[in-house]
């Protein structure tokens, strides 16, 4: 039946992909507008932040390299446990899918000399975030891409599950 979870589990990836670039565009974006922030709450310069990906517990291509590992000896003959497909859908279905993503925190400055402002050390230095413009320009493109590309993936999947529904 349609209604298994194991046929939906392509929109958790999607939404979990799309959540994933959603934050780092955020995060690309937030540095951009805080290039300049001299001084935030605590006194500091900006803290410039990371999109960090990574899969849950160790990601779905190792969980199937260690099944395709543990089955290869087991597929060389006709045997009743070549057919725990559905069973093992199973297992895997609720398993996370799709990666995890943390906002990491780098403490990266710049000095430059400007001691008519009012937040120089009394050297004349200001203390900037070492934010660069093009590499987080190149950041909010790439995430975009990838973006539309998991729009794309789940367009695709609900129009083959619409199609399969019309049948």
């Amino acid at each position: 039946m349609i209604t298994d979870n194991r046929h939906f589990s392509v929109f958790r990836v999607t939404a979990r992909g799309l959540e994933a670039q959603r934050r780092a565009l955020g995060a690309a974006t937030e540095n951009m507008a805080n290039a300049q922030t001299t001084r935030t709450e605590d006194g500091d310069p900006y803290a410039i932040k990371r999109a960090v990906h990574e899969m849950p517990d160790g990601g779905q291509h190792q969980r199937f390299a260690r099944l395709l590992n543990a089955r290869q000896g087991e597929l060389q003959r006709a045997d009743t446990r070549h057919m725990e497909g559905p069973a093992l859908r199973r297992k895997l279905a609720d398993q996370n899918l799709g990666p995890l993503t943390e906002i990491e925190e780098i403490e990266a400055e710049r000095l430059e000399y400007d001691p008519t402002h009012p937040h120089a050390d009394e050297d004349g230095y200001v203390r900037y975030p070492d934010v660069n413009v093009v590499e987080e320009m190149t950041r909010m493109i790439s995430a975009n891409r990838i973006y539309e590309a998991n729009l794309t993936a789940l367009e695709a999947a609900k129009e083959t599950i619409k199609r399969t529904l019309e049948m």
